[in-house]
């Protein structure tokens, strides 16, 4: 039996990005003032999970996250989440957040693909969350230059600016 999920809104999907925001600088300015705090590691622990239905629904919007691309981007984000939570609320080493890190980078890779392939905004995009998320996943290894670490930002620049696309534009139909 196949069940058929609608695609979710573009502007729907943005409003999940600016909770997810709030929700990750909440978390960010309570480790700031008390690292050891865990209130500030269950609200990041708990903006990691929101990241991850966030995950599929940009999955969805932009491709099908039961098949295919979608499917790698979505497991990408899953273990990046898990690691990251791993990391915040059990105080695991930096080797956590690292492996958390290149699963990010991996899955804004697989987004872009599916960003570009979709031609549903600005192919501009999805270049930037590809060049960003690549970036994100080799950036930690020692033997790479720090000379790539530019590139890396690109990620960040991809995020805001599909978040930013899809609040004020949202997707061609």
């Amino acid at each position: 039996m196949t069940v058929a999920v609608a695609r979710p809104s573009a502007r729907m999907v943005a409003v999940f990005y600016l909770v997810y925001f709030v929700i990750a600088g909440i978390g960010q300015a309570l480790a700031l003032q008390d690292p050891a705090s865990v209130l500030a590691a269950a609200v990041q622990v708990g903006g990691t999970i929101w990241y991850g239905v966030l995950a599929l629904l940009l999955c969805r919007l932009f491709g099908d996250p039961t098949r295919g691309v979608g499917v790698f981007a979505l497991l990408s984000a899953v273990v990046g989440c898990v690691m990251q939570s791993l990391y915040f609320a059990l105080g695991l080493g930096r080797g956590a957040e690292v492996i958390a890190l290149a699963f990010f980078g991996l899955f804004l890779v697989l987004l872009g693909y599916l960003v570009v392939r979709s031609a549903l905004i600005p192919r501009a995009i999805g270049i930037a969350l590809i060049v960003g998320g690549a970036a994100s996943s080799v950036l930690w290894l020692p033997f790479v230059p720090a000379a790539l670490a530019p590139a890396f930002l690109l990620g960040g620049v991809g995020e805001g600016a599909l978040f930013l696309w899809l609040l004020i534009k949202g997707v061609r139909r």
